[in-house]
């Protein structure tokens, strides 16, 4: 079994050559359930509103998010999803067994959840931005924190990316674009990858 480790902005990344990526398909399918977390209307005290609230830790489905609000919790406070929890959501709706991998010491251990750091350093092939197809992932970070987010590609218009994510800043999930060597990627973009199916 051939194993490849690469070294990329100082984050050691590994995977077995026998993993497989997701395909198109499924990747595409992944971001049309993504898109659902950005599009779902709701009323929440008598206001309407659009997308699933950001909860840091949140891993609601869309179903689950509704349903808790039907029960009174409040968006963002007691239901949501965040960046990477939206990610694995989707690619689980797609892929129910989805397993990840996470580091231990030294030795790789499945789990079910993952932060947005360990999806990119454990559990996707890289991509050059040019290789990006729909459903492939965008990670982001910020200097002294490591990488702190996670996208779904959705698509290109000239130099902009668009992209889908749980958005810390804008409360909720939103379909949203980023630059290409604007001020934002170039101080917050960390690489891109397509997910491994375990």
């Amino acid at each position: 079994m051939l194993v490849v480790i690469l070294l990329t902005s100082g984050c050691l990344m590994m995977w077995s050559a026998a993993a497989a990526a997701f395909s198109d398909a499924e990747a595409e399918k992944a971001l049309a359930e993504a898109l659902e977390y950005a599009t779902v209307q709701y009323w929440f005290e008598g206001e309407p509103h659009q997308g699933v609230a950001y909860l840091y830790g949140g891993q609601d489905t869309v179903s689950q998010y509704i349903a808790k609000l039907e029960q009174g919790a409040e968006p963002g406070v007691q239901a949501g999803i965040d960046a990477s929890g939206l990610v694995i959501n989707a690619y689980r709706a797609v892929y129910p067994e989805l397993q990840l991998v996470s580091v231990v010491g030294s030795r790789e251990v499945l789990v079910k959840d993952a932060s947005s750091e360990t999806l990119y350093s454990w559990n996707v092939r890289p991509l050059t931005v040019d290789e990006l197809r729909p459903g492939d992932l965008l990670f982001f970070g910020t200097e002294g924190r490591g990488i702190n987010g996670v996208a779904l590609y959705a698509g290109r218009r000239g130099n902009l990316l668009e992209m889908v994510t749980a958005s810390q800043s804008r409360g909720k999930v939103v379909l949203t674009t980023v630059r290409l060597g604007g001020d934002y990627w170039e101080s917050s973009f960390v690489g891109a990858g397509r997910l491994i199916k375990r």
